[in-house]
């Protein structure tokens, strides 16, 4: 076990510690951005006057990505029901409404078919997975990104030998459900009061305090304006700020 020590804040008898991936890990800021962007334009080509409202509802500021915006932290299924429902304030019916919605989605992707070679590491990520795999913590990831990503993600930068599991948004119940952290944890084989969340969205300081967990480190260090973060224990601007002390049994 370790100790991990956040801004004069330590977490004891640390067994685990469970990452987020977009934002956290991996630099997704100017990828979501170009998806939403995608999204809106392929909507628009039938609604025009939608283009706007969707990118301010994803969360598009001008040249950045909202870090708190439904984009950067909503599941798939979430973008796509949000986008949906703006479809469907032009008078169509629900269920063609999510049809087109799904379509303009799907086209929007065929023009991002390799996320994690556009999704780099975030700089000190690398050190401070290196650091908690040597120290004997056991890692796993929780994301809103599909579990084929996140592996992809993994695979992409010679991640996986660092990581026992990891959990997509397509398996529900997703973030901030405790849930979902239980259900890691217990996969782990650690209890939930061992386990640390790095995550850099309120859902992740929100899983880890409603399941249990030992706390939660907020990262900002992934976006050009730092998110506001409620719920996590403390926050960090880079990986590196982190200390992790070796602790006895």
């Amino acid at each position: 076990m370790v100790q991990l020590w956040c801004q004069g804040r330590c977490f004891h008898s640390v067994a685990a510690v469970i990452f987020d991936k977009d934002g956290t890990l991996a630099d997704v800021a100017h990828y979501l951005r170009w998806v939403a962007i995608a999204r809106a334009v392929k909507i628009a080509e039938h609604f025009p006057n939608l283009k706007e409202t969707l990118l301010q509802a994803f969360g598009v500021i001008g040249e950045h990505l909202d870090p708190t915006g439904l984009q950067a932290v909503g599941t798939r299924q979430e973008n796509l029901i949000a986008a949906a429902a703006f479809v469907a304030t032009q008078g169509i019916p629900w269920i063609a409404a999510l049809e087109r919605a799904k379509a303009a989605f799907s086209e929007a992707d065929r023009e991002f078919t390799v996320k994690a070679a556009l999704t780099p590491l975030l700089p000190g990520v690398i050190e401070l997975v290196q650091r908690l795999h040597g120290l004997g913590c056991a890692l796993a990831v929780i994301s809103n990104d599909r579990t084929i990503e996140i592996e992809a993600f993994l695979d992409t930068y010679h991640l996986k030998p660092f990581f026992q599991l990891w959990q997509g948004g397509d398996e529900p119940p997703t973030k901030p459900d405790p849930q979902v952290f239980l259900r890691v944890c217990d996969r782990l084989g650690v209890q939930p009061e061992q386990t640390v969340v790095i995550g850099d969205a309120d859902s992740d300081g929100l899983m880890a305090r409603r399941g249990g967990a030992a706390g939660s480190i907020g990262a900002t260090w992934g976006w050009h304006a730092p998110p506001i973060l409620n719920y996590c224990d403390c926050i960090l601007a880079s990986p590196l700020e982190m200390q992790i002390i070796p602790e006895e049994n």
